[in-house]
């Protein structure tokens, strides 16, 4: 995978602790297992490595701003919630080239700052200054619970979410909905046991469904059709109303108005 043979790798790793003066690995018995010092270096040069992938990403959509094509945004977290709006905008407009890039809430405001894209649909941004919005119909919380933690049963209550391993959805950067949720569940006297956070939706459910004991919260909007074989879905009672979808736009970037019509129709997903 580094192709590089165990040799000039391990002289390689031996000669970057010599650089920097400090210990990244315990050899014992002709093996190597990371320091805390060496895990964080791991982890750190894994984001900067995921940072350049995205850097390539936008360069390749900036090269692309030429063409007569509308550049739109698409949130992991509502990607069924925004289907029937695309399928339904495409019907309309035949002839109209669309392009799509799939990411986080986050990552979409970026790239409508830096107008990559001309319009997101994405979980409505927190800080609304530069940005013009229209609302579609929020969506309530559901959780997707591994069959052995949880009997069949029609709803599952909030305060129960603390009894559970929850595996929680990242945000690239700034507060996400995961955030809001964590402090609805604490000011609720609710102090979750988070096991692990994902910025997939799709992988939390794969990884349940193939064996992780654990539960996911996602929108019911991505969830309600799924045949699943070793997990429940279930609404969770009462809604924190964390979800809310919106259609997104420089306040400077007019809408299209074929988009604007079927909003104005009433967008029901």
């Amino acid at each position: 995978m580094l192709h590089i043979s165990q040799p000039p790798l391990s002289k390689r790793l031996q000669e970057l602790e010599e650089e920097i003066g400090i210990q990244l690995f315990i050899r014992q018995n002709g093996k190597l297992r990371p320091t805390e010092t060496g895990l964080f270096l791991y982890k750190q040069a894994v984001e900067l490595l995921t940072h350049f992938t995205q850097v390539e990403q936008n360069i390749l959509y900036l090269s692309q701003q030429n063409r007569q094509c509308l550049q739109i945004g698409l949130t992991h977290l509502f990607q069924k919630y925004f289907t029937p709006l695309i399928l339904q905008w495409q019907a309309r407009s035949p002839d109209l080239k669309i392009d799509v890039m799939v990411s986080d809430s986050d990552h979409l405001e970026y790239l409508l700052q830096q107008r990559i894209i001309d319009i997101a649909l994405m979980q409505k941004p927190e800080n609304m200054q530069g940005y013009d919005y229209i609302a579609c119909p929020s969506t309530a919380l559901a959780a997707v619970v591994h069959n052995d933690l949880v009997s069949p049963a029609d709803q599952l209550h909030l305060a129960d979410l603390s009894k559970l391993p929850l595996i929680l959805l990242k945000r690239s950067g700034g507060r996400g909905t995961v955030a809001v949720l964590l402090d609805k569940l604490r000011k609720n006297g609710i102090e979750p046991k988070v096991l692990m956070q994902v910025s997939q939706p799709s992988v939390t459910i794969d990884w349940i469904e193939s064996g992780i004991r654990a539960a996911a919260l996602l929108p019911i909007s991505e969830v309600k059709n799924l045949k699943l074989s070793n997990c429940h879905i279930l609404p969770v009672t009462p809604d924190p109303q964390l979800f809310f979808p919106c259609v997104v736009r420089l306040s400077t970037t007019p809408m299209p108005p074929i988009l604007a019509e079927i909003l104005a129709d009433g967008y029901q997903p």
